[in-house]
């Protein structure tokens, strides 16, 4: 296997818990006692959309949550869906070092709508971390498809076999795989420095 030059991490799931996924929009529904069913056919059909930075949170909520009238505020719901985000704090050691070694050029490939990615990288401090953040609200496209790994090497220049991908999800590791990417489908944050060790790819 080539050097590693460049590491990149997904968000959600990796650095961060989910920002607005399934489990959380349903514990939405429940929180403010509205129909989960009803919305999210309404999300299903503007999500691809609203990750790839084609509609503002103010939009998607019109469509999605906001089409009558509700007992609770826009304020009341952005707070909810942003108190959903929490960090790995396993993860954030793992940084750490590899921030401190300060060898690797770190980013992000990650999925993630516009106004909710900008309130993750702030809150959390994200860009300590990361040099560049390639998220689908920027590129216009999502992981699993492949030409959001082709716009990252094309905007980077980097040589995809000394680049390691790293994502939760299966799908969007072989996506990256196709590509050239070195990758590591991680099943579990609390395996993230392990796993780095195990592939020899990373020493701490």
């Amino acid at each position: 296997m080539a050097e590693i030059t460049h590491i990149f991490f997904d968000v959600g799931g990796v650095v961060l818990t989910n920002g607005w996924d399934h489990m959380n929009r349903e514990e939405a529904a429940q929180a403010f006692g509205y129909d989960f069913e009803e919305s999210d056919k309404f999300h299903a059909e503007i999500s691809e959309d609203f990750d790839a930075g084609k509609l503002t949170l103010d939009e998607y909520l019109k469509k999605v949550i906001f089409y009558k009238k509700r007992e609770f505020t826009k304020k009341q719901f952005i707070e909810f869906m942003q108190s959903r985000s929490q960090p790995y704090q396993t993860t954030f050691d793992v940084l750490d070092k590899l921030c401190k070694k300060n060898v690797y050029n770190l980013s992000t490939i990650n999925d993630e709508s516009l106004e909710l990615n900008k309130y993750r990288i702030k809150k959390f401090e994200l860009d300590k971390y990361f040099r560049s953040f390639f998220s689908s609200c920027y590129l216009g496209v999502k992981k699993p498809h492949k030409e959001i790994f082709e716009k990252v090497l094309a905007i980077t220049n980097a040589n995809p076999e000394k680049c390691l991908f790293i994502d939760d999800r299966e799908a969007n590791a072989e996506a990256a795989a196709s590509c050239g990417f070195q990758v590591l489908h991680l099943k579990s944050v609390f395996n993230l420095e392990k796993d780095l060790e195990k592939r020899k790819i990373i020493r701490f």
